[in-house]
């Protein structure tokens, strides 16, 4: 891929949470529903041809049905521009990873071969124009021929026209989308706070970052200073981590409501909300004002247990401009 983020994209779905949104939203919710995704494994991309030609995709995923021997192989490819025979090398790279399989003593003769989802994703500006299925390459020939021909196509998931959807979807390849069609610092802020309020907690960390590499990456191309990209990044963060506490005083209220306020906010307590978000605030206030100005404020945070109170302390953080406004607002 030509431009220089797009190397970023492998970054995004060499993630699990990233290859489950591609499946769930365009190949369909009911195939999603079969697969356990906790068994995706990345394979080997590497695939050598009879004629010692090496070959190489780009993502090569493995995932088993549920309750099931069969496994499903997704293969995803990144492309810039269109190209007129991408439904031929989808082909030879199905038939390299079926050799690949046999070469590693996988199958066995009597075996059947696991299915393969071939996915190209395109960010070119360009309509895409290749074929998607390989008969279309083909010259048209009488009968019986057609029947002996091979038979192969892959999903295109063109970023430039899945954005242009109405109502456009939340989802983690429609906002690829959204933000290739219109890289302004505003659009970028908003989406980008969309998908890290999704992905939120440590279990989406490595994709939050790798996320934030891609735009990092397109700032050259879209003309975006990088000084911008790192406002647009703290400001998302910090506003992800206020939610999260705003979301940890919530929870403790509706404990509150169904057990009796005050006994809900003990429990809430005692399993560590308090502490949690101790350490929410004090990313918060390490990220815009730094580790000196978080430690002095941490002294102020051990006695605090409220979950009201830490709310808002996050919003004093927010809304000051400068540590000694904090402080103030503190009574420090």
């Amino acid at each position: 891929m030509a431009r220089k983020h797009d190397e970023t994209y492998k970054l995004i779905f060499s993630q699990r949470a990233a290859v489950e949104e591609l499946v769930r939203y365009f190949v369909g919710e009911d195939l999603a529903d079969e697969l356990d995704f906790d068994t995706l494994e990345a394979l080997p991309t590497d695939r050598i041809s009879g004629g010692l030609v090496q070959r190489q995709v780009d993502l090569l995923w493995k995932i088993r049905f549920r309750g099931s021997w069969l496994y499903l192989l997704i293969l995803l490819e990144f492309q810039s521009e269109s190209d007129y025979f991408m439904a031929l090398r989808i082909l030879t790279y199905i038939c390299l990873t079926y050799e690949e399989l046999l070469r590693r003593s996988e199958l066995k003769a009597g075996d059947r071969l696991p299915p393969i989802l071939p996915v190209t994703i395109y960010n070119g500006q360009a309509r895409w124009r290749a074929a998607t299925d390989i008969s279309k390459l083909m010259a048209p020939v009488p009968q019986p021929l057609p029947r002996y021909l091979p038979r192969a196509r892959y999903l295109l998931l063109d970023l430039q026209r899945i954005g242009e959807r109405d109502p456009p979807s939340t989802d983690l390849v429609t906002s690829l989308g959204s933000m290739e069609r219109q890289p302004s610092p505003e659009n970028l802020r908003r989406v980008m706070r969309g998908l890290t309020g999704r992905f939120r907690g440590p279990g989406f960390d490595e994709l939050r970052r790798a996320l934030y590499s891609w735009v990092a990456g397109a700032a050259e191309a879209w003309q975006i200073p990088r000084e911008e990209l790192a406002r647009m990044r703290t400001a998302t963060e910090d506003e992800t981590m206020y939610e999260r506490v705003k979301e940890m005083r919530e929870q403790v209220h509706r404990d509150g409501i169904e057990k009796g306020l005050q006994q809900g906010l003990e429990q809430g307590l005692r399993r560590g909300r308090a502490e949690e978000g101790r350490a929410l605030v004090g990313r918060l206030a390490t990220r815009k004002f730094g580790a000196r100005t978080a430690k002095q404020l941490s002294r102020v945070l051990e006695d605090i247990t409220d979950p009201e109170r830490l709310a808002d302390v996050a919003d004093a953080i927010i809304d000051c401009e400068s540590d000694a406004e904090l402080f103030a607002r503190m009574g420090m």
